[in-house]
């Protein structure tokens, strides 16, 4: 336990004297507010099917997945969660390994288990009050920012265990690819059918379709994540199988 303390309080102090993941919330958020202002609303329907196309071309254009396209400020929530995260969680741990603490830690007998529960829950904290903001400026009150909130924190969960894991592993290089794909992936999604299947069973793919359909019932959604979460816990696991760390 004090282990799993002393490893949460040292993240948390780290994000506050260097909030690297606080600076990259507030550029996106910065970003999308400019956008709301620059993107005009197309009310052309371009992607309507006409009612003379055949009945089987109208089928299957239905059972073609194109994810929804969330609001301007959506579109950069999913990026803050899914490129940011990502990439500054991997970087936090491989800056561990570089300058020996992951090592002094290892000596002092803390386990993999721990250093994963103490680095979560701290940079949960660090932000959660970025996403209020994405959602704030979403227009997302009441039960909406509840779901809004409920919904990002599961996905960026999941980014941040990601990022331990890539981070702990052999090669945290992969970080750099991956925060770029799960970041812009879902936008580009919308206008490559390849893209979106690659994606479609993504914890992030997720996260971008349940904030455009706010509406709508996230079961879903939280399944999906949930069963990636597990998936990425599963990797952590093989990967620490002897319960210590890869130095």
């Amino acid at each position: 336990m004090n282990h799993i303390r002393a490893i949460f309080i040292k993240q948390l102090v780290s994000q506050i004297k260097v909030p690297s993941i606080l600076v990259q919330g507030v550029i996106f958020l910065i970003m999308a507010i400019v956008f709301m202002f620059l993107v005009v609303e197309d009310t052309e329907c371009d992607d309507c099917i006409p009612a003379y196309v055949c009945a089987p071309c109208l089928e299957e254009e239905e059972a073609r997945f194109r994810p929804p396209i969330p609001s301007e400020v959506g579109l950069f929530t999913i990026i803050f969660v899914g490129l940011a995260l990502v990439g500054s969680t991997s970087a936090l741990v491989s800056e561990d390994k570089t300058t020996k603490n992951l090592q002094f830690m290892a000596m002092a007998d803390m386990k993999p288990y721990q250093y994963l529960i103490g680095t979560l829950p701290a940079l949960m904290i660090i932000i959660t009050p970025m996403l209020i903001l994405f959602a704030l400026f979403s227009r997302h009150f009441g039960t909406d920012l509840i779901r809004f909130m409920a919904i990002c924190l599961a996905g960026g969960a999941v980014s941040i265990l990601l990022g331990i894991v890539i981070g702990l592993s052999r090669v945290p290089i992969l970080a750099m690819p991956l925060s770029f794909i799960l970041g812009l992936g879902p936008t580009f999604s919308y206008h490559n059918e390849v893209l979106a299947n690659v994606l479609r069973y993504t914890f992030i793919q997720q996260v971008n379709v349940a904030i455009a359909e706010m509406e709508g019932s996230f079961s879903s959604n939280y399944m999906i994540i949930g069963l990636n979460a597990l998936v990425l816990l599963a990797i952590f696991f093989i990967m620490h199988r002897k319960n210590r760390f890869n130095l």
